[in-house]
């Protein structure tokens, strides 16, 4: 399985995702699902991706193809010239359905789904920081300050912290300890999801990939992060008044 999210804050964006894949409880590998674009000075791009593997790894692949066609021919599309983030989004949304074209007949003949979505996030020169989820189907959905966070893959565990917590006038160095706790939750409760874990904090207007960060099994950190926690979870819940139970009489 795989949980990749994306938070959007007024100081910039969070981008946090597991590198685990398995097929079975013996097949355990370990794939990157985080890859970061850059034009220096002028648009910073993140790409994470989850469902399968093959799939993403085709859409990636396109990609990439025509970014390097586009070296000798910058004229051609890339994901590095589109005019915005939503046209960043659907370009990659673009090269989902071209997959699908070449593999989801066969995929579904044979009884697999047509699984594959990415989160798209991060800053063109004169534009605002965003976050897209793009669908299998192509399609986006953009977050906004109402509702300042995007998931992919295994999330049900990791929503609970952020839905109580996380706030778009959230300081990015609070969101960075809110996508951990949330990646910690998922880790806690699905053994699918794993480390190493990359992060990547992204500075609004910086316009530059500074902030990046792999965490290997057994981090310092993230022991850390698991053990305050956990600690805490136990100390609030015995500060937390007690149920008086009625009395019945026979």
């Amino acid at each position: 399985m795989t949980y990749c999210l994306s938070l959007v804050c007024r100081e910039g964006l969070i981008f946090l995702s597991d590198s685990r894949t398995s097929a079975g409880v013996d097949n355990i590998n370990v794939r990157p699902k985080m890859r970061i674009y850059t034009d220096p000075g002028h648009r910073v791009l993140c790409l994470m991706s989850s469902g399968n593997l093959s799939l993403t790894q085709s859409v990636i692949a396109l990609i990439e193809d025509d970014g390097m066609r586009a070296k000798s021919n910058p004229e051609l599309p890339h994901l590095l010239n589109q005019p915005t983030m939503f046209e960043t989004a659907r370009y990659v949304g673009a090269k989902i359905r071209k997959v699908a074209e070449m593999d989801r007949a066969a995929l579904e003949r044979d009884g697999f789904s047509f699984n594959s979505n990415f989160i798209l996030g991060g800053q063109i020169e004169g534009q605002p920081p965003q976050i897209h989820h793009v669908y299998p189907q192509g399609n986006t959905l953009q977050a906004t300050a109402e509702t300042p966070f995007l998931q992919i893959g295994e999330y049900k565990y990791g929503k609970p912290i952020l839905d109580r917590g996380f706030k778009y006038e959230t300081r990015l160095s609070d969101a960075v300890k809110f996508a951990m706790l949330s990646m910690e939750g998922t880790v806690k409760s699905n053994v699918s999801v794993g480390p190493p874990f990359d992060l990547f904090a992204y500075e609004a207007d910086s316009l530059e990939a500074k902030h990046q960060r792999r965490f290997e099994d057994r981090d310092p950190y993230f022991s850390e992060i698991q053990r305050k926690w956990g600690e805490g979870i136990v100390r609030l819940v015995e500060e937390m008044p007690g149920i008086e139970f009625s009395s019945t009489s026979t």
